[in-house]
C-alpha cells in the first residue's frame, strides 16, 4: 500500500471516529464519513468494505494496548496498568465514547468491542487476583472490583468534556490530576 492509500485510509478512520462519537454508529452513514474525510464514496468500500469494517478498524488499537508483563509485584502492576488505561483514554477520548455508547445500548456490535476489550479486562483481572492470593488487595468479589475499577476509568474520558461541571460544578484552583486521583482512589478501595 502505498503513502497515499494509507493517506486516504487514515482520513476515513479520523473522520468515521469522530463521526461515530458524536452522531453513534447508526447516526453514521458512508456518506457522512466521505464528506468528513473529503474522500470518494466508493473508497470506503475499496479500502475497508463497508461501514461495519470501519468501525471494527477503529477498535483495533484497543487490542494493541502496549501493556507490560507482569512484574509479580501486584500494586505496581495495577499502577502500570491504570496509566497505560488512562493515557489511551486521555488521548483517544472518541473511542471511550464510542465504547461507552455501543455497550450502553447494548447493540448488535457489542460482543466485538467486547472482544476487543477482553484482553484488557483479563489482564486487569489478573492482577487484581495476584494482589488478592500475596494479600496486598483485599476485596469481597473480584467481578465487582473490575467494574468499580473500570467505572472509575471510564470516568476520565468525560472528565474534560464539561459534561461534569454542569453536575458537580466548575474545578477547584488547585485539584490533584484526575488520574493520579484515579489511582490513589482506586488503591484505597482495594487495600487491605
Amino acid at each position: 500500500m502505498n503513502k497515499q492509500e494509507i493517506d486516504v485510509k487514515q482520513k476515513i478512520i479520523i473522520s468515521a471516529k469522530k463521526l461515530f462519537s458524536e452522531l453513534g454508529y447508526e447516526g453514521t452513514s458512508v456518506r457522512k464519513i466521505c464528506d468528513e474525510a473529503g474522500v470518494s464514496l466508493p473508497l470506503v468500500s475499496y479500502h475497508f468494505g463497508g461501514k461495519e469494517n470501519v468501525f471494527l478498524a477503529i477498535l483495533e488499537p484497543l487490542e494493541k494496548l502496549p501493556f507490560s508483563a507482569e512484574t509479580g509485584d501486584p500494586k505496581l502492576d495495577l499502577q502500570k496498568y491504570l496509566e497505560v488505561m488512562i493515557a489511551f483514554y486521555q488521548q483517544d477520548r472518541e473511542i471511550s465514547l464510542i465504547v461507552r455508547q455501543e455497550l450502553a445500548m447494548s447493540s448488535t456490535r457489542a460482543d466485538k468491542i467486547i472482544t476487543f476489550i477482553q484482553n484488557s479486562t483479563n489482564k486487569l483481572k489478573s492482577i487484581l487476583e495476584n494482589g488478592r492470593d500475596q494479600g496486598i488487595f483485599q476485596f469481597e468479589s473480584i467481578s465487582n472490583a473490575l467494574r468499580f475499577i473500570l467505572g472509575c476509568m471510564s470516568m476520565i474520558s468525560v472528565s474534560n468534556t464539561g459534561m461534569l461541571e454542569v453536575i458537580i460544578g466548575e474545578k477547584e484552583v488547585g485539584d490533584f490530576p484526575i488520574e493520579k486521583e484515579v489511582i490513589a482512589f482506586i488503591y484505597k478501595g482495594i487495600r487491605s
